[in-house]
């Protein structure tokens, strides 16, 4: 499967409408979610970055948790499988590469275990299945563009992750970690990343 940017003109009229939306779960299509945080960029001393996420999430998904002031989101249970789902996003000093290249090294799966992929302007995104799990992994990656400083000889790189696990006591088929690949592929297909370093 490929979603190849086929929900963009409800992408653009969601995000157009509302800074943040709290109604997933309540029988609309998406649900339009945006976060901001504060914290420090990862695998550096000192550096901070002031992270601010949109993306499109499925609107049948029941949203556990939006708590204002930081950028996780969870979602669940999900489907048959009961999946309980973490969007997370961070900021994180790492090699200076192509986002293509970044995020399949990060994400390696290939043939069935990789769901789903593509890109947009210089950002790139995956969705893979754990092989042997039922597990569910996405990741969107972005450069950083508003750093005064880069860390020596790295960049600072955005990050979007969504991670997705089954309840263990449920038997789990494999439409589940296939539908929620597909809400994975939305989220990092129609997710910005962007900020700012604070003076």
């Amino acid at each position: 499967m490929r979603l190849r940017l086929v929900v963009i003109p409800t992408v653009i009229a969601l995000l157009a409408g509302a800074a943040v939306a709290t109604g997933a779960g309540s029988g609309s299509r998406y649900v339009a979610i945006s976060t901001y945080e504060e914290k420090g960029v990862a695998r550096t001393d000192a550096l901070r970055y002031v992270l601010r996420t949109r993306y499109i999430a499925p609107g049948s998904w029941r949203l556990a948790n939006a708590r204002r002031g930081t950028t996780t989101r969870r979602f669940g249970p999900v489907g048959s499988c009961r999946f309980q789902i973490t969007v997370t996003s961070r900021s994180v000093a790492d090699a200076d590469e192509p986002a293509v290249r970044r995020v399949t090294r990060l994400l390696p799966a290939t043939g069935r275990y990789l769901r789903d992929d593509g890109t947009h302007g210089n950002a790139a995104w995956r969705v893979t299945r754990a092989t042997g799990s039922d597990k569910v992994t996405g990741m969107l990656v972005k450069p950083a563009s508003t750093v005064r400083t880069q860390p020596p000889g790295k960049r600072v790189w955005l990050e979007l992750r969504a991670v997705g696990r089954p309840d263990p006591r449920t038997e789990c088929h494999s439409g589940g970690p296939r539908s929620v690949a597909a809400g994975f592929a939305t989220i990092l297909a129609t997710g910005s990343l962007g900020g700012f370093q604070p003076r």
